[in-house]
């Protein structure tokens, strides 16, 4: 049970990262934004805080589970 709703978790997040990495490579080349910093037009994937995001979130959710699993014992 657990192992199946791992799988589907993984499997949108890696939905999630992708389409997002879709969307700034194909937005990338439009200006919608005058104010931006050089920092972010050279490192548009390492720089959006929402793509940091979907890697942050599965490893904070797998930490979270390890320590609930550690103090449930």
């Amino acid at each position: 049970m657990y192992t199946l709703l791992g799988l589907i978790g993984a499997a949108v997040c890696v939905f999630s990262l992708l389409s997002s990495i879709y969307f700034i490579r194909k937005q990338q080349h439009k200006v919608l934004d005058k104010n931006t910093s050089m920092t972010t037009v050279k490192h548009p994937v390492i720089s959006n805080p929402i793509v940091l995001a979907y890697f942050a979130l599965p490893v904070l959710i797998i930490l979270g589970a390890i320590i609930w699993t550690l103090f449930l014992r």
